[in-house]
């Protein structure tokens, strides 16, 4: 059962995971300002989050990347196997394109910046917490390296383009279909088409090419 908060309305409940003790108390600082969040476990590795999420229940993880003897883009994956249900956020501060896409193919819903504006953190909570992807604006999505060959979205139509941008930014078949004034079945048939020619089966996928591709929060 979930804690409640003073208006005995429930409450998100949030693990933290970072090895500098100094990040965690600031995210937790920040978190259990939020009437609606609580913090309930925090972890300084990867393994150790792993062991708290056996006897702890939460419902969304914030999640370094870099951590010693496991990092967060292995835990991440090892965690969303463990517990499905659990919606977890990677936490970036170098702003790595890389790390980025890595942690999203991994499973995590979103990322989120240390340096940003600490209001980020709390909306992030609360958009995966709903079974939303969350992607930090303040975030320089650069391009990684192996994201400069353009050949993997080369041979898309426009409309194809727009219709995954779109999907990527978390629109629903019927909101693309009224943004781009087509029917739901030619929306349907577009994304098909377009998610076979990249070789994409799922969102995951999707998202780390259009993270690649700067196609996010367009």
């Amino acid at each position: 059962m979930k804690k409640k908060n003073s208006k005995g309305e429930a409450r998100i409940r949030v693990m933290v995971v970072d090895d500098h003790a100094g990040m965690r108390e600031a995210l937790r600082i920040i978190v259990n300002s939020e009437p609606d969040l609580t913090v309930v476990a925090e972890a300084e590795s990867g393994r150790s989050a792993i062991e708290l999420l056996r006897h702890t229940k939460a419902d969304v993880i914030l999640m370094d990347g870099s951590m010693p003897e496991m990092n967060g883009i292995e835990a991440t994956r090892q965690l969303t196997e463990l517990q499905p249900k659990v919606k977890i956020i990677g936490l970036t501060l170098y702003q790595e394109a890389t790390y980025l896409e890595e942690m999203i193919a991994a499973g995590a819903r979103g990322y989120v910046s240390k340096t940003g504006d600490p209001t980020n953190v709390a909306k992030a909570i609360r958009t995966v917490a709903a079974d939303e992807t969350y992607l930090d604006q303040s975030v320089s999505r650069r391009s990684s390296p192996a994201s400069q060959d353009k050949t993997v979205t080369g041979e898309l139509t426009a409309v194809e383009i727009a219709v995954l941008k779109r999907l990527a930014n978390g629109r629903t078949n019927v909101e693309i279909a009224a943004d781009m004034s087509l029917s739901l079945s030619v929306v349907q048939a577009h994304r098909s088409v377009a998610m076979k020619k990249l070789n994409l089966r799922s969102r995951a996928e999707l998202m780390r090419v259009a993270a690649a591709r700067q196609w996010l929060d367009t």
